[in-house]
């Protein structure tokens, strides 16, 4: 991970003020790659780009900072193309020619491409290129340079051939005498080939054909750039670059394979020799040393022999924790990758798992770490940490971000220690990477879902109130004022209901970028539901506030354009400020929503709050201040305007009651009926869904004690979760906890969760469901068939009921896409060995239609409306009159 590497011999890239301008502006830059030109830009087996000019480019970015966007064309003439018509910015590599110069601008060159002869290795007659006259040389079909070949030597007998490794492959079977290619392409495949029956005899034509960065017309500017980043490559860099795709400049003046490998052979001879030498003049001073030890102390000799003898035990121990240590690294290939650094902070070891998790080689991510990591602000920790441990200190763990082969984002999680000999002196340090990206991914979109509203990006109401909360308490901001501001839409209904909720959801998106401008950046906006908005104003008193007001407002006068409909709405705040109209994020958000209503009711665009005792209390108020009473109610058992009633599930073929699914039912003393979707929809605004939950729960397990007590045979009492519940990672836990905690049976309960949520949070699901069914609660996945459910995420989930939506069966008599739904999933469901429930059976015909298509059971008025637990003995007797 250290940049310091190459960093320490790169002088830094300095860009005019114009440069860096330009630069902001027109990023990324859209770069393509010739995928069919190895050593220097080819797609590897892997089916990445790799090469020299990829490297090279990649080097640049990482000088420059500049923000490279690769296109997925690799085919060079459609590149060439693309790169006329501006569909591509700059090509990584291309040949200066003058016809060119009109649609391109180049940089130097940075590839230098020589033509070579090459012959087999038996050939002894060709040397030169006097030697090629009226011999047969291969040469690759639409190459520019084989037809200058044939103009320059008209003696010789052309053979073409499709590819430079088809020319290669003649020579290797001798159906040509020699070949004239480029030298490192045709180093690099005939080492990938193993052509060994071939040989670079001489040069052609040096830097024949040299290649730079081609830059569209109209961008001189990047020209510049492009260069500098060039300019920056040390000489070092080019040859690490150059020895890792084998791309050779000069030929061997003895080309003969045996005495390369004797030349090779005698170097590490010498090598040995020296090593030889080096150790056995170490041992000499050691016996010199020892002798004058043993002179001064003779019983050191017992000191030594126990040294020796810990060594020899060390060594075993770590022989044997080495053998352990390479079991795990194949176990913990796909999360986890090891290495070590040495003083100099340079690789000795990095595990081949790196390739597995980032998709680099070990040479590449050795040579070129530095380049993949991203701006992410932990990174800034990677070359303290490792300094520090370095000098043999402990570090704690830290995250970093890396960009992997494809450009892909992974976090990471670091442990480093100092590395000690057995004298404890540091000589390096050894590290455990850790792949942390899905956990990262769960937790980000956990967080979204309970955090921040869906639709518009906002906070939602439970991260508000815990902003203010925060605010409250901090420190920093102690006896300081601020302001909540609430804002109510007006207009939007109309909206919604002329334009459709498609351009409604459009509008609310544009309020909440309206809003945003109006914020800095310690500053939050919130959706708290439906068309109502609330701001947190940091340091404001009442008059900054309103000034706040009327911009907003303001900005909401400014028309609408939307699918080309143009409108405007206005809207209501209610304004409380911190700390006279609360010390609580619930009393100051609940007085700015009665000062909203203040500022409504009186046909004004803003009001601040009032403790005036006549006003009148909202709607939502009310019911929120009566859910709130009735779920803190310890005792379930006492009788509240709150209750469940129960719907009947029947066994299609004879009728019989299989189950009863449990519903809300809210009879309010003051504003009557109400309906469970506005009772939903409260307890999620309100943060009260888990508590509401909680409440059903028990509900129906005193209601299954009752009926078991009576002998009443009730089957299961199915039970909905909500999508927002299974954020909570405990669910199951919490479900299994209450259900025993009351003394009823398990099996006595099936719990429905939505189609929706099973797209949503699929593995969470899942895990959910698992725990349950573990514990002998059935699971049934409710209003199935109106969302994208895959096959193998259905097939996955371990539930025994799907509940099709009502809105299939409504029309289903009179539908034909209806029918030929309801029958695919019928079919779909059986063949997954998991039954089917119709919901929302009105009619005979309907319930006849099921039978047919032989679904297993069916729910709704055509049996029964949901009726309380009191009613259902009478309501049996006359379904079975």
């Amino acid at each position: 991970f250290q940049q310091s590497q190459l960093q320490s011999i790169s002088k830094p890239v300095q860009l005019t003020i114009e440069e860096q301008s330009w630069l902001k502006t027109h990023q990324p830059i859209r770069i393509a790659f010739d995928a069919d030109f190895p050593p220097y830009s080819f797609l590897n087996d892997s089916g990445q780009l790799a090469g020299v000019a990829y490297d090279t480019i990649q080097l640049i970015s990482q000088k420059l900072n500049i923000q490279f966007e690769t296109s997925p064309r690799v085919n060079w003439q459609k590149i060439y193309k693309a790169a006329l018509a501006k569909k591509i910015d700059v090509v990584a590599t291309m040949v200066d020619r003058p016809g060119r110069a009109n649609q391109f601008t180049f940089t130097a060159p940075y590839i230098f491409k020589s033509l070579v002869i090459i012959t087999h290795k038996s050939n002894e007659q060709i040397k030169t290129r006097n030697d090629l006259f009226g011999k047969k040389i291969a040469l690759v079909k639409n190459y520019l340079y084989s037809q200058g070949l044939l103009n320059s030597l008209q003696q010789i007998t052309p053979i073409y051939v499709d590819t430079i490794e088809d020319a290669l492959l003649a020579v290797e079977t001798q159906q040509v005498d020699a070949t004239i290619s480029f030298f490192a392409a045709s180093s690099f495949l005939q080492n990938k080939h193993h052509f060994n029956n071939i040989k670079f005899t001489a040069f052609y034509d040096r830097n024949s054909a040299n290649e730079s960065i081609a830059v569209r017309k109209d961008w001189p500017i990047l020209t510049g750039i492009l260069q500098k980043g060039l300019n920056a490559i040390t000489e070092s860099e080019k040859q690490a670059i150059n020895m890792l795709w084998n791309s050779p400049t000069e030929i061997p003046s003895s080309y003969d394979l045996a005495s390369f490998a004797a030349v090779i052979c005698l170097l590490i001879i010498f090598g040995l020799l020296i090593w030889v030498s080096q150790s056995q003049r170490h041992s000499r001073y050691r016996k010199l040393a020892s002798q004058k030890l043993l002179h001064s102390n003779d019983t050191l000799n017992e000191s030594i022999e126990e040294l020796e003898n810990q060594v020899v035990q060390h060594t075993k121990q770590l022989h044997d924790s080495e053998q352990k240590y390479l079991a795990l690294l194949d176990q913990l290939a796909d999360e986890f990758f090891f290495y070590q650094l040495n003083l100099k902070a340079e690789y000795t070891y990095l595990s081949q798992s790196i390739t597995n998790i980032l998709g680099y080689s070990v040479s590449q991510f050795s040579l070129y770490h530095y380049t993949y990591q991203t701006g992410h602000p932990g990174n800034a920790k990677i070359d303290e940490y490792t300094r520090l441990c370095l000098s043999g200190e402990n570090v704690p763990s830290y995250r970093i971000e890396m960009f992997d082969s494809k450009g892909a984002k992974h976090f990471l999680k670091v442990i480093q220690k100092p590395l000690l000999d057995i004298n404890g002196q540091c000589i390096g340090l050894e590290g455990t990477a850790q792949d942390i990206t899905l956990q990262e991914q769960t937790r980000d979109k956990l967080n979204k879902l309970e955090n921040y509203d869906a639709l518009t990006g906002l906070a939602n109401r439970h991260l508000f109130t815990e902003h203010i909360t925060q605010l409250i308490t901090s420190k920093h901001l102690e006896g300081e004022p601020f302001s909540v501001l609430f804002l109510d839409l007006d207009g939007f209904k109309l909206v919604n209901d002329h334009f459709g909720h498609s351009t409604g959801d459009k509008v609310l998106k544009e309020v909440a970028i309206k809003l945003k401008t109006q914020l800095n950046s310690k500053e939050i906006a919130a959706r708290i539901g439906g068309d109502e908005f609330a701001l947190v104003l940091l340091a404001t008193d009442a008059n900054t506030a309103i000034v706040v007001a009327e911009n907003i407002l303001r900005s909401l006068l400014t028309p609408f354009v939307l699918n080309e409909h143009q409108f405007v709405l206005g809207g209501s705040i209610g304004i409380a400020i911190y700390p006279q109209d609360g010390t609580d994020s619930e009393t100051l958000l609940h007085k700015a929503d009665s000062a909203m209503y203040i500022a409504k009711n009186n046909n004004i665009a803003y009001a601040l709050y009032t403790p005036l005792p006549d006003r009148k209390i909202s709607r939502k108020q009310v019911l929120e201040k009566s859910l709130r009473e009735i779920l803190s109610q310890n005792d379930f058992a006492l009788p509240t305007e709150l209750s469940l009633v129960y719907h009947s599930i029947h066994n299609i073929s004879d009728k019989h009651i299989l189950a009863y699914e449990s519903l809300l039912h809210w009879q309010h003393p003051e504003l009557g009926l109400i309906s469970a979707t506005e009772l939903i929809a409260l307890a999620i605004e309100t943060g009260l869904a888990a508590e509401l939950s909680r409440w059903v729960i028990n509900q129906a397990c005193l209601q299954a004690k009752r009926w078991t007590e009576e002998e009443f045979d009730f089957g299961r009492i199915c039970i909905n979760i909500s999508t927002i519940e299974l954020v909570n990672f405990e669910l199951s836990e919490i479900i299994i906890e209450q259900i025993t905690a009351s003394n009823a049976n398990p099996e006595w309960f099936e719990i429905e969760i939505s189609e929706s949520a099973s797209i949503t949070m699929p593995d969470i699901t899942r895990q959910t469901i698992q725990k349950l069914l573990d514990a002998g609660i059935r699971t049934s996945l409710d209003k199935f068939g109106v969302g994208s459910s895959s096959l193998a995420n259905l097939k996955n989930l371990p539930i025994s009921d799907i509940k099709i939506d009502p809105s299939l069966i409504h029309h289903i008599l009179s539908s034909p896409e209806d029918q030929a739904t309801v029958h695919a999933l019928i079919s779909l469901t059986h063949a997954l060995e998991k039954r089917v429930i119709a919901v929302g059976v009105e009619t005979l015909g309907q319930l006849e239609f099921l039978a047919e298509s032989h679904c297993d059971m069916a729910q709704g008025y055509y049996f029964s409306k949901p009726v309380p637990a009191e009613e259902i003995t009478n309501y049996i007797s006359q379904i079975y009159n």
